[in-house]
């Protein structure tokens, strides 16, 4: 469906740990409370073991939201690198929804059951991944040969690894979205998949 290829960098991609909002299970994407929700002392600890797995890349790529730039600085001290806040890579912006529950935001997306739907007065998922699909265009453009780990959400995680993997099943990830291993760094390839 997209023709993003990914030959220029070698990417790893990783949800930030779990935060204060997923404790308390609403939503927050908007840039007005990227300051609001940090990680939980076990999101530190998640983020903390994948540490000791990865540390030499070049660049991290962070939301500006505060879980995951807290994610990144502390992937930051093992790998001594410098991270870049891109607002390309915030959560799927719910709209009206915004400090609403998953309940809520869950129970919209299935009366709509299409994802060009946008939230009120917010975005669609189709929405989210064509920005992810920009983001991913504008790294090709703007690095060469880097080890890059891009830190971000649940959404943009998985539109992430639905356009550069190829047997990547979103549908069936999202089923079993499981907390810890969705906390994981995932490691894309640096092979050249274009025509």
């Amino acid at each position: 469906m997209y023709n993003v290829y990914m030959v220029h960098n070698h990417i790893f991609v990783i949800r930030h740990g779990e935060s204060e909002n997923n404790i308390l299970q609403i939503d927050s994407a908007k840039l007005e409370n990227k300051d609001k929700f940090g990680l939980t002392d076990k999101g530190k600890k998640q983020i903390e073991l994948e540490t000791k797995k990865f540390t030499d890349f070049d660049l991290i790529i962070t939301s500006p939201l505060r879980r995951a730039k807290e994610t990144a600085m502390i992937f930051a001290k093992t790998s001594k690198c410098k991270v870049i806040e891109n607002d390309l890579l915030s959560e799927v912006d719910h709209g009206d929804f915004e400090l609403c529950s998953y309940e809520e935001t869950d129970s919209f997306l299935a009366d709509h059951n299409d994802e060009s739907v946008p939230f009120p007065n917010g975005e669609s998922l189709l929405d989210a991944k064509n920005r992810t699909v920009q983001f991913l265009k504008k790294l090709n453009q703007n690095h060469l040969n880097k080890r890059i780990l891009i830190v971000t959400h649940g959404h943009i995680a998985l539109f992430i690894l639905e356009l550069l993997l190829p047997d990547f099943n979103r549908q069936e990830a999202i089923k079993n979205y499981n907390d810890d291993k969705s906390r994981q760094v995932t490691e894309i390839p640096l092979v050249d998949t274009s025509p």
